[in-house]
């Protein structure tokens, strides 16, 4: 990584000659798999903002490697001409529809674009809500991966009601659902989130009901789905199932082999009318989250 050199930053930065030739060295994803080990450094906070931009970068780089071409499903509609959306397709006059509201339309000889009904498709959103461990478990590789597998999300997803909950010891929202947020700013607030000791499962899946029902109440069409990212174990809380079958639909990604946590995961995919995913292997799971996110695009669970 062509790092810059500490006279660039203005001011007497006390590094040690092996520190500096270790971050020198580094490529971009390794500062972003090492940014917390790199930031808690004494000699390196001053560079805190240099390095959580290259972090950023280089995970919103691994994202769109994953991505292919995304095609979102459109839904008709009918409206009268002059409320037909700027961003409609293929846009029809619907005579039926024209005739049925305004018969004496033909003898008039002239039409206001009231008087006009068209059909139109849109694209049909799809809100959304994450929750994310981020205990001391999901730090170093699992936390870029993980803010990978965000970035598939908010890529395929730019403009509809997308909520992210990060849990630990508590549970913090870290992206209101109508929020216009720019997928390098997401993944910059996503590592800096701290991360602690216990996991409280419980809290971050209240938290993500609380989202659903925020979207629900402002937002017409599809209900949101929730995907929720955990290993399945929770060091603080109760036991979160009983609050699985109060989603309109809750997917599991089940992170790590471990088969004490599966039962619980689960669990709450098959209360929350979900599915479960298993990933083994973290290295996959910015892949497994496009494709669970492509199913919800073509409408499937």
């Amino acid at each position: 990584m062509d790092f810059l050199p500490p006279e660039h930053f203005g001011e007497t930065l006390d590094f040690a000659e092996d520190e500096w030739l270790e971050l020198s060295s580094a490529s971009s994803w390794d500062v972003a798999t090492r940014y917390h080990d790199f930031k808690s450094k004494p000699s390196m906070q001053k560079l805190g903002h240099h390095l959580r931009s290259i972090s950023a970068q280089a995970i919103l780089e691994r994202a769109q490697e994953v991505l292919g071409s995304v095609v979102h499903p459109s839904e008709k509609r009918r409206s009268s001409s002059d409320a037909v959306p700027a961003m409609a397709d293929s846009v029809e006059l619907d005579i039926e529809e024209t005739l049925e509201a305004s018969p004496m339309l033909p003898r008039q000889g002239w039409a206001d674009a009231s008087d006009l009904w068209m059909e139109y498709s849109v694209r049909r959103p799809q809100p959304l809500v994450l929750a994310v461990d981020t205990s001391l478990s999901m730090t170093g590789e699992k936390l870029a991966l993980t803010a990978v597998a965000l970035s598939v999300v908010l890529l395929q997803f730019p403009d509809d009601p997308i909520g992210i909950v990060a849990f630990e010891n508590q549970a913090r929202q870290l992206k209101d659902p109508f929020e216009k947020l720019g997928v390098f700013e997401l993944v910059e607030r996503f590592l800096d989130v701290p991360a602690q000791g216990y996991t409280h499962l419980e809290s971050g899946v209240k938290m993500a009901l609380s989202l659903c029902r925020r979207i629900e109440s402002q937002s017409r069409g599809r209900p949101p789905a929730t995907l929720l990212l955990t290993d399945g174990k929770y060091t603080a809380g109760r036991d979160p199932a009983y609050l699985a079958s109060r989603f309109h639909q809750l997917s599991v990604l089940k992170m790590g082999d471990e088969r004490s946590s599966k039962a619980l995961c689960r669990e709450m995919a098959h209360r929350g009318k979900g599915v479960l995913q298993e990933v083994r292997r973290l290295e996959v799971l910015p892949a497994v989250m496009y494709s669970v996110v492509k199913d919800l695009l073509r409408g499937r669970k």
